[in-house]
C-alpha cells in the first residue's frame, strides 16, 4: 500500500486504543489503529470484566466515576446489539472481604478516608450481613466494603463492541500489523514504518499495553512498568448461588459466578510472561494460593474442578495507576498505559477524555492525576523502592 496519511496513529487495539479511536472519529479526525496481533488479545478481552469503583486508588476515582455512568448507557456509545452481548451487569454489587484483624483495621481506615473525601459508595458491611448475602461464607468473615452500584461484563464481547463501533466511526484497524519504526518528519508529522506500509500522521498515540515501555523507550520517553501475565481460571458449572463479585484485601481473592454458573477466579496472581514472543504461561503453583484464598472465603467450594486456566499480558506502574497523557518530551505524542490489571472498567472515560483533549487541545482535567512525567525527578533507587 501507499503511504497513508491521518490525524492520529494509534498503537495498540485494545479496549483503550479503540475508545479513544471511536470518540475521536466521530469528532471528524480520521484515525488508524495497528495492532501486532489481534485487538483485545490480552488485558482487555482476557481480564474478568470487573466493574468496580470499589478499592479505586483515590486518583482513579473521578475518573472512573464517569466511566460507570458510560457503562451504564453502553448502548449509546456501541449500540444495541453489541452493548447486549457485552452483558453489563451493574448493581449486583462488589465486596471486599476482611478475613483477620488487620485486614479489618484496613476497611475502617478506607471507609473513614473515602468519607472524608467525599465518596460514600464504599459502605461498611458487617459480618452479620455478610453472611446474610454470600452464601457458604466461612465464619472467619469480620465483615467489609460493599460498592452496591457495581457490578460486571463481559469482557472479550465488550472488546470487541469499541472495536466493531470504531470501525462503523470510520477507523481503520491493521491487525497482524507490527510498528517497526517510529520517527518525526520535518513537517511535523509522525512517519510510521508498519507491516502494512508506512503511515503519516500528526499525532501518534502509543496505546500498547504490556510493550507500551518499550515503545516509549525508543523515543526516549522513560515510562517504567513491570510486565505481568495476570492469570485467570473457570471452574465447571455450579448452581447459581452468589451474584455480587468478591475480592480480597491482602488474599490473591477474585471471584464471580458468571451466568452459566461457572466461576472466573483470579486475583492478580502473575503467570510466566513471554513479552517477545506475545504470549505468557499459567504457573499452577502460583494459581494454586488463589484457588486457596478463594477457599479460605468459601470452604464449601472445596472440590469443584477447575477446568481451565488462561493469561493475558499487562503493564503495572511502580504508583500503580497508569500512564496517560502527552509526551514531555515529543509534541503531538500520548503514551496511554499501564493500566495494572484493572483498565478494563476505565476505558470508556479514558477514550473520551483523551479524544475531548487532543480535539480541545486541552488536557481533560480527569486526566490529570495520570502525566506520563510524575517520575521525573525521582532517582533510580525511588523507582526501584515503588516497584517492590
Amino acid at each position: 500500500m501507499g503511504n497513508r496519511v491521518d490525524d492520529v496513529l494509534i498503537i495498540g487495539g485494545g479496549l483503550q486504543g479503540c475508545a479513544i479511536g471511536l470518540f475521536l472519529a466521530r469528532s471528524g479526525w480520521t484515525v488508524t489503529i495497528v495492532d501486532k496481533a489481534v485487538p483485545g488479545r490480552h488485558a482487555s478481552g482476557v481480564n474478568a470484566g470487573g466493574l468496580r469503583l470499589l478499592m479505586r486508588d483515590v486518583r482513579e476515582y473521578p475518573l472512573s466515576l464517569r466511566a460507570m455512568e458510560m457503562w451504564r448507557s453502553l448502548e449509546s456509545i456501541v449500540g444495541y446489539a453489541p452493548a447486549q452481548a457485552s452483558e453489563v451487569r451493574l448493581g449486583f454489587s462488589q465486596i471486599a472481604l476482611a478475613l483477620d484483624d488487620a485486614e479489618m483495621q484496613w476497611v475502617h481506615a478506607r471507609h473513614q478516608e473515602m468519607l472524608r473525601r467525599g465518596y460514600t459508595h464504599e459502605e461498611f458491611i458487617t459480618a452479620h450481613e455478610l453472611q446474610r448475602i454470600l452464601p457458604g461464607l466461612a465464619d472467619s468473615a469480620l465483615g467489609g466494603l460493599i460498592s452496591r452500584g457495581d457490578g460486571h461484563a463481559n469482557p472479550a464481547n465488550a472488546s470487541l463492541a469499541f472495536r466493531q463501533a470504531a470501525e462503523s466511526a470510520g477507523v481503520l484497524i491493521h491487525e497482524q500489523c507490527a510498528l517497526k519504526q517510529l520517527n518525526k518528519l520535518s513537517s511535523g508529522r509522525w512517519s510510521a514504518d508498519t507491516d502494512h506500509g508506512v503511515i503519516e500522521a500528526n499525532w501518534v498515540i502509543n496505546c500498547a499495553g504490556a510493550w507500551g515501555s518499550q515503545i516509549a523507550a525508543t523515543l526516549g520517553d522513560e515510562l517504567p512498568i513491570r510486565v505481568l501475565a495476570l492469570s485467570m481460571m473457570v471452574t465447571a458449572r455450579m448452581k447459581p448461588f452468589i451474584e455480587p463479585v468478591v475480592i480480597g484485601i491482602d488474599r490473591p481473592l477474585s471471584f464471580k459466578q458468571s451466568a452459566v454458573g461457572s466461576l472466573v477466579i483470579g486475583g492478580g496472581i502473575s503467570g510466566k510472561p513471554c513479552l517477545d514472543d506475545g504470549t505468557s504461561f499459567t504457573i499452577m503453583d502460583r494459581m494454586a494460593s488463589s484457588a486457596n484464598a478463594t477457599l479460605e472465603a468459601f470452604p464449601a467450594l472445596a472440590g469443584v474442578p477447575v477446568l481451565r486456566t488462561w493469561t493475558g499480558l499487562e503493564g503495572s506502574t511502580p504508583d500503580g495507576i497508569p500512564y496517560i497523557g502527552p509526551s514531555s518530551r515529543h509534541e503531538g505524542l500520548w503514551h496511554v498505559f499501564g493500566f495494572c490489571g484493572h483498565g478494563f472498567q476505565l476505558a470508556p472515560a479514558v477514550g473520551e477524555a483523551v479524544a475531548h483533549s487532543l480535539v480541545s487541545s486541552s488536557l481533560h482535567p480527569l486526566l490529570e492525576p495520570f502525566n506520563t512525567s510524575r517520575f521525573m525527578s525521582s532517582t533510580s533507587a525511588e523507582l526501584q523502592g515503588l516497584q517492590q
